[in-house]
C-alpha cells in the first residue's frame, strides 16, 4: 500500500524557497513532498516546484543552479532537523521529505520486519545493525562484488529505505542506520498497530 497524499497540506505557492528554513516550512505545511518534478502524475508536490533558483540555461554545464540547490536542500535538511524532517522512500521508490507526524502514517502502511525482506536486503541489515555505514563501507563488507553486484546492492538498499528499515544519518557521504535505532517510539507503535491489526483480522 502506498503513503496517500496529504488531504489538509496547504495550497502550494509559486517558486518561493531559497534556504533551509525555507524548506522546512514547505515540507511542514504539505506534510510529504517528493524531490523532483513528476509532471503531477503522483499526487504530490514536489520541492522542485517551489524552489526558487534559475533553470539551466541553453547550452550551460552541469546540473545547473535550480538542481544543485533542490539537491542540497534535501539532504540538509534531515541533516540539520533530523527531529523534525524525515527523508526516505515511499512504496513505489521515489524519495521524499516529510514531517514526523506523517512519517508515522507511513510507516504503518510500509514498514516491514527483516524476516520480510530479501536475502540481500537482509545481508545488508545484519552489517548495517552493528554501526552507521556509508555506502562504500556497506558494499564491501556484505560482499556486493562481481558481475550484477552494485545492481543487487541498489536494490537492497532501496528495499531496506521503503520497508522502513534503516535511516540514512548523513549524507557525505550517505550513512546508513537501523531504523529502530534513530526512531525507537515511532518503531514500536508500528509494530503494535501491526500486531492489532492482525489480531483484528484473525478475530473476524
Amino acid at each position: 500500500m502506498r503513503s496517500t497524499p496529504s488531504r489538509d497540506a496547504a495550497p502550494i505557492r509559486d517558486r518561493w524557497v531559497r534556504t533551509v528554513e525555507d524548506a522546512k516550512r514547505f515540507v511542514e505545511e504539505v506534510g510529504l513532498c517528493l524531490i523532483f518534478s513528476e509532471s503531477g502524475r503522483l499526487g504530490y508536490p514536489t520541492l522542485w516546484d517551489v524552489v526558487d533558483a534559475p533553470d539551466k540555461r541553453p547550452g550551460e554545464r552541469g546540473f545547473g543552479e535550480r538542481t544543485n540547490l533542490v539537491w542540497r536542500l534535501k539532504n540538509d535538511l534531515p541533516a540539520m532537523y533530523p527531529d523534525e524532517i524525515f527523508y526516505g522512500k515511499l512504496a513505489n521508490g521515489r524519495a521524499m521529505l516529510c514531517t514526523i507526524e506523517r512519517l508515522e502514517e507511513i510507516l504503518r502502511e510500509q514498514r516491514r520486519e527483516p524476516d520480510e525482506v530479501s536475502r540481500d536486503a537482509r545481508r545488508l541489515l545484519t552489517v548495517i545493525a552493528t554501526r552507521p555505514i556509508t555506502n562504500r563501507e556497506l558494499r564491501a563488507e556484505a560482499g556486493f562484488e562481481g558481475p550484477g553486484a552494485e545492481r543487487r546492492f541498489n536494490r537492497a538498499l532501496q528495499e531496506l529505505q521503503v520497508a522502513m528499515l534503516i535511516a540514512r544519518v548523513d549524507t557525505d557521504p550517505d550513512t546508513w542506520f537501523p531504523f529502530d535505532a534513530a526512531y525507537p517510539g515511532l518503531a514500536e507503535r508500528a509494530r503494535a498497530a501491526r500486531r492489532r491489526s492482525s489480531a483484528g483480522s484473525r478475530a473476524r
